[in-house]
């Protein structure tokens, strides 16, 4: 459990809202840090992690040409993964990841990188950006997850 969940879940129960997620790169370990702290269910309403095309475009509702010609991997498909979570799991705030956790030579990437998403129950995207990774794969997806974390926690701290 870290430091920045407990903050998390401490802000959303004073102003009574809810987060859930859609992972791609980060495989979860969003979900696992904000069901770490106690009481999670008061705040945390669910997630999906989503790695194939046709689940993201079933489930989240992501554009299936977009996620295909990105290889699901671009700045507005987290943006569509954010919408298409806060409308599956019903909660007023979602944070999306997707990204290359490693190199993937037959597309041309040298280096990890991830893109992740933050949207509000308005269904609008308060916040998306690109991240460049460094290290192993594992490293990369903690990154991704701890990066993700941290600009939230900013965001519901200036709320």
């Amino acid at each position: 459990m870290s430091k920045t969940a407990e903050h998390i879940q401490k802000l959303l129960l004073k102003e009574k809202k809810t987060v859930s997620t859609a992972e791609s790169i980060t495989a979860g370990l969003l979900q696992s840090e904000l069901a770490s702290v106690s009481g999670s269910s008061k705040t945390f309403k669910g997630g999906i992690t989503a790695y194939k095309l046709s689940v993201k475009a079933k489930l989240l509702n992501v554009d299936i040409d977009l996620a295909h010609d990105t290889d699901c991997v671009d700045e507005e498909v987290a943006r569509q993964m954010a919408i298409g979570a806060l409308k599956l799991f019903e909660s007023d705030y979602a944070i999306a990841t997707c990204g290359y956790a490693e190199k993937y030579e037959e597309q041309d990437i040298k280096s990890p990188f991830a893109f992740y998403a933050i949207a509000d129950i308005k269904q609008n995207v308060i916040f998306s950006t690109r991240v460049e990774l460094a290290g192993k794969r594992v490293e990369a997806q903690k990154q991704t997850a701890q990066l993700a974390l941290k600009r939230f926690l900013e965001l519901l701290n200036n709320n």
